[in-house]
């Protein structure tokens, strides 16, 4: 049987002396069809569930404790993606002329998020005229994201009227700088130290790979951003993505009403309790969800 096993290409002999150990094809099999129905002991829930109790928390802060609590429950290196900027809805622009040519642009999110923005403008606006500016756009922008925002702008901008009222014009060029500019997105990582209790990183070697892996923030961000646009609980299992091979990661992404803001994870070996890690990620998902509810 372990011959015909390793003929379909679930075993593997590293070397002649060697036992057989899984492939990824076995973990991907074992994940797909073996595993039993994503189970989290109550211990674990009431955990999480007082993480996120607490109403009015910085949310950076929240942000940056979320792997960490991740990391806890499950041994192994945790992260998460800060919300996207052009996914959260607007509930307020303001703009303050700081002084000639610049403005600060101020931008309120329905989940309580501020962000400021420094713009050079063309033409000098006094502050009556940037108050204007900012109530006509507040009047088709709240309650939009970014992205639906800068859809909008854009096609204001190519209406007729918006070519030979200034006002209008200046408006909609302050409002497309507003979002037409986004910042980096951050990703947080935490617990190498949890991850290097696990017997595969005895060795030098791999310690070193997983050190480098936590710090590929590209690598991370796409499976991330993946896990958004699968729009569920992801797993990805070794040489499935060439740039993290040798581990595995269990994605899922939270939601801030109805849109996908951004995603979280673990990263561990790929010989991982996936039947524990699994129900924890999507239920820290959830339970972050809620925050953006509130």
């Amino acid at each position: 049987m372990m011959s015909e096993l390793e003929e379909a290409g679930f075993l593997l002999q590293p070397h002649t002396s060697a036992g057989r150990i899984p492939t990824d094809k076995a973990f991907r099999y074992y994940v797909d069809h073996l595993a039993g129905a994503a189970r989290i002991a109550f211990e674990d829930r009431s955990q999480i569930e007082l993480h996120y109790s607490g109403r009015g928390r910085d949310l950076a802060l929240l942000m940056r404790d979320t792997p960490k609590l991740l990391s806890i429950l499950t041994r192994q290196a945790a992260m998460v993606m800060a919300p996207r900027l052009e996914a959260v809805e607007l509930e307020s622009v303001n703009f303050i002329r700081i002084r000639n040519h610049e403005v600060l642009a101020v931008f309120v999110a329905t989940n309580g998020t501020v962000q400021n923005r420094l713009i050079s403008t063309d033409r000098d606006h006094s502050q009556g005229e940037l108050d204007r500016m900012a109530n006509y756009l507040n009047e088709s922008l709240g309650g939009r994201t970014l992205d639906e925002a800068r859809e909008w702008i854009e096609a204001q901008l190519k209406e007729e009227h918006a070519q030979y009222d200034r006002f209008v014009r200046d408006a909609l060029l302050l409002g497309g700088a507003i979002a037409g500019r986004t910042d980096l997105i951050e990703v947080y990582v935490e617990g190498s130290a949890q991850a290097l209790e696990q017997p595969e990183f005895a060795d030098p070697g791999k310690v070193r790979e997983l050190l480098r892996a936590l710090d590929d923030k590209t690598a991370l961000l796409e499976l991330l951003e993946r896990s958004i646009r699968e729009q569920g609980v992801m797993v990805s299992i070794g040489s499935e993505n060439p740039r993290l091979a040798g581990f595995a990661v269990v994605a899922a992404p939270y939601i801030g009403g109805s849109k996908p803001l951004g995603s979280l994870a673990v990263l561990g070996p790929v010989r991982m309790d996936y039947e524990r890690v699994i129900p924890l990620v999507e239920y820290t998902a959830r339970a972050l969800s809620k925050v953006f509810e509130l």
